[in-house]
């Protein structure tokens, strides 16, 4: 070995392959990316099917949330929100496991960690645009007269109560 030359060993750069620690640290990221919205999508589905929608409870729990007054968002309303979540993340979830099975979306690479992320953040997105399109697209009238647009009706006793009142 001459003077001034480098050994074959140490011009390998060293970035090439990850660590065990950031291959451990991607791998539970990726793997908990993907199966996170598939088991959300699962409770969605569930729930639905147990006839208690996670919908409604979210309504009634921030009703801030919805047009509607508190406890007043209709059942199908309820149903066809919860159905719509859990099939749309079951989608993401199924998206990114097809990515990994054929191996287009390796565990390893950070690019496909990054592809895997804004998979899930457009279903999410999306699934977040229907649902408020949904629900303020045509919003809850407040009482039966707010909702014709008429002064409410008096009952025949206040218009009698009115005539005998005289002066």
């Amino acid at each position: 070995m001459h003077f001034g030359t480098v050994p074959a060993s140490s011009s390998r750069p060293s970035s090439s392959r990850p660590s065990a620690m950031a291959l451990a640290g991607l791998t539970s990221a990726a793997i908990a990316g993907a199966v996170i919205p598939a088991l959300a999508g699962l409770a969605f589905l569930i729930s639905l099917a147990t006839r208690r929608p996670l919908i409604g409870t979210a309504a009634r729990r921030w009703p801030w949330l919805t047009s509607y007054p508190p406890g007043d968002l209709p059942r199908r309303t309820q149903a066809g929100l919860t159905a719509v979540w859990g099939i749309g993340l079951l989608a993401a979830g199924a998206v990114q496991a097809a990515g990994a099975i054929n191996g287009s979306l390796s565990i390893t690479n950070p690019g496909s960690f990054a592809t895997r992320a804004l998979i899930a953040l457009a279903a999410e997105a999306a699934l977040a645009v229907i649902t408020v399109i949904w629900l303020h697209g045509k919003p809850a009238p407040r009482t039966l007269s707010a909702a014709t647009g008429a002064a409410p009706k008096r009952r025949q006793d206040d218009r009698d109560a009115d005539c005998r009142s005289g002066p």
